[in-house]
């Protein structure tokens, strides 16, 4: 019985075990967006994880680092590659994590990439524009406090010249 070798096809050469990710590529509705292609090595991604953090307990309810980390390996593995980083592909990757919440996040992700890219920074503006805002209330809360500080050593002076005044009059 020498010379028994598997016959047959593989599962790469069967097509009923097809790729079933590019099928569910190929089925899917996508937003326009995900046409675009990016240059990964214009864009800063250390300012673009702790949005991602942010918006996976948004979507998701839970910080799954995990997930994050895939997502950004994801990112990062791309940015050698000549053609890019594929939303459709990342999507159906972390489909089962967002659930119908895949999509939206998705196209939040890939606007906020499009737009660092085509920035000199590589850091998108929306996350400029919420940094400068949350400065801005800051700056506004520490005039508050500085104005209540104010107003209390105002108050401490004037109850020290009241007392000062009380006690030159009782002698």
């Amino acid at each position: 019985m020498a010379g028994n070798f598997f016959k047959g096809t593989s599962t790469d050469q069967d097509s009923r075990f097809g790729d079933k990710e590019r099928k569910l590529i190929m089925n899917k509705q996508w937003p326009e967006v995900f046409n675009r292609k990016l240059n990964m090595k214009n864009i800063d991604l250390s300012v673009i994880k702790p949005w991602i953090e942010k918006k996976m307990i948004q979507y998701i309810g839970i910080e799954d680092e995990v997930v994050q980390r895939q997502i950004i390996n994801y990112l990062e593995q791309q940015s050698e590659d000549i053609r890019g980083p594929d939303p459709k592909v990342l999507s159906i990757q972390i489909m089962g994590y967002f659930e119908k919440n895949t999509l939206p996040f998705m196209t939040e992700l890939w606007n906020l990439l499009v737009d660092a890219e085509g920035q000199d920074s590589g850091i998108p503006n929306q996350l400029l524009d919420s940094k400068k805002l949350e400065y801005e209330e800051k700056k506004k809360e520490l005039q508050r406090l500085l104005d209540r500080q104010k107003l209390l050593y105002q108050a401490i002076e004037y109850s020290e010249k009241t007392r000062k005044k009380i006690k030159s009059e009782q002698q």
